[in-house]
């Protein structure tokens, strides 16, 4: 199982720092709650740069993932409160 964990995330580094930008970024939502959409804003704002700059494309999956890393820190401050 953890072989397959590794080799997943070897195949996705990009999707891996998407959710670890997206979990380190919503922790500024400890200073204000609207501060939890800031990684949303900004991931959104990579995906467009990669589409019309880089012209890789655009990637729901990344938004995706980088939502994923906000979770934590939004059910943290949802118990918290």
């Amino acid at each position: 199982m953890q072989t397959k964990i590794e080799n997943w995330c070897r195949n996705n580094i990009d999707k891996v720092l998407h959710f670890i930008v997206g979990l380190l970024l919503a922790q500024l939502a400890y200073l204000c709650v609207w501060f939890i959409v800031l990684p949303l804003l900004i991931g959104i704002a990579k995906e467009l740069y990669d589409k019309y700059v880089r012209k890789t494309g655009f990637n729901w999956l990344d938004i995706v993932a980088t939502a994923l890393g906000c979770m934590p820190i939004g059910i943290i401050y949802l118990i918290g409160v």
